[in-house]
């Protein structure tokens, strides 16, 4: 177990293995895996339970010390999800003698006694300030069970000081109790070289520079701007194309909405084809409404590409000052203007490519992963 634990004997651990979804691994589920490989890593003498909500998958192996069970319940619905985390998942951490329960998203154990260690990671509280963002079943569901999970949690974790603050405040908790666990990216993102960047361009856009957005189509992540603003930039004479990454979170948000034939829908992208797709860009545009971190900004600063993000909730954070613009995402003339700056100022866009690559150097797994083992030291070792 990590070194600073003092709990004396082999540790049963029951890790919530739910948004492990093969083939389509989203922010949290990436964090959840990256996490918890890194922790049975470094915890060789513990033993683990991966609870999951699909059939086996290699992406469950996360090593030997580890075994697998799985709740046959879909917890894909808001209902079925309280279900899921209540008797069903009670069931399995008494069944197992689990010692912690640990999750990476949100939701914990409801049903077990309160003197139960369990630890969660609640990522952001969008769906406390933009309600209507989300459908209303799930943005219910949200407001109702995570202040309860909250404070259910002995130990509590977020991924950025803006989230911890904001978590604080608005459920009234003690911002001292709350643990940040920063995301990274992976180590597959790096500068890439001419050919690389000139292969990319000819896959994605017919051999254009162009810009790039990598994100769920969600309405917090302001894709109606992004759009709004290309077509500004086009009507002052940017010549770059525009990649839009991604699909949509909720059924009726795909986009439609392009400028003549230079946006390019890409759908999902696989690992390598991402981070090709980003290596290869000119600029990212990334101006959410709400962001708890902003992985593609970092994933963008890693690969040298010079980023135009929005500069509220954690961006600013995230950032450090080494963006080539923040804007405000209401502003789609500002952006459009930041656009056509990166284009038409070399030495500038320069400048922010190395500023980027400096900054996403803050920023590792093996941080994170070292003090999320720090953090289930603390949650093996809390007072009843």
């Amino acid at each position: 177990m990590g070194d600073s634990g003092t709990f004396d004997s082999m540790a049963r651990i029951a890790l919530n293995g739910r948004l492990l979804v093969p083939g389509k691994l989203e922010g949290i589920g990436r964090f959840t895996l990256t996490t918890f490989r890194g922790l049975v890593s470094r915890r060789p003498n513990d033993q683990f339970l991966l609870v999951v909500d699909r059939p086996h998958d290699d992406l469950f192996n996360l090593g030997p010390n580890v075994e697998v069970r799985r709740i046959r319940i879909p917890a894909r619905r808001p209902w079925l999800i309280r279900w899921w985390f209540a008797g069903p998942l009670r069931r399995v951490l008494r069944d197992w003698k689990a010692d912690a329960f640990v999750s990476t998203e949100g939701p914990l154990a409801t049903s077990m006694p309160p003197d139960f260690p369990q630890m969660t990671v609640i990522h952001d509280l969008n769906f406390q300030h933009r309600p209507d963002d989300l459908p209303k079943r799930w943005s219910s569901f949200y407001r109702l069970m995570f202040p309860r999970y909250a404070r259910l949690a002995k130990v509590l974790g977020t991924v950025s000081e803006f989230s911890k603050g904001d978590l604080a405040q608005s459920y009234g908790l003690e911002a001292s109790n709350i643990r940040v666990f920063s995301n990274a990216a992976d180590d597959a993102f790096v500068p890439t070289t001419d050919a690389e960047r000139t292969h990319a361009q000819t896959r994605l856009t017919g051999g254009h520079p162009y810009f790039i957005f990598v994100g769920s189509f969600h309405p917090r992540k302001n894709l109606g701007g992004v759009m709004d603003a290309f077509e500004h930039y086009v009507e002052q004479g940017g010549q770059w194309h525009l990649v839009m990454v991604g699909e949509a979170m909720w059924s009726g948000e795909a986009m439609t909405k392009g400028v003549s034939d230079r946006v390019h829908f890409t759908g999902r992208l696989n690992d390598a084809t991402l981070v090709s797709a980003v290596g290869g860009a000119s600029g990212m545009i990334f101006v959410p409404w709400f962001e708890g971190f902003g992985v593609p900004v970092i994933e963008a600063m890693s690969c040298g590409v010079p980023v135009i993000a929005s500069a509220v909730t954690s961006l600013p954070e995230v950032c450090g000052g080494a963006a080539f613009a923040m804007v405000d995402p209401a502003d789609t003339i500002g952006i459009a203007q930041a656009m056509l700056q990166l284009e038409q100022g070399e030495a500038a866009a320069l400048e922010a490519s190395k500023k980027g690559v400096a900054r996403a150097r803050d920023f590792s797994w093996t941080q994170t992963v070292e003090a999320f083992d720090a953090a289930v030291d603390e949650l093996l070792n809390a007072q009843p």
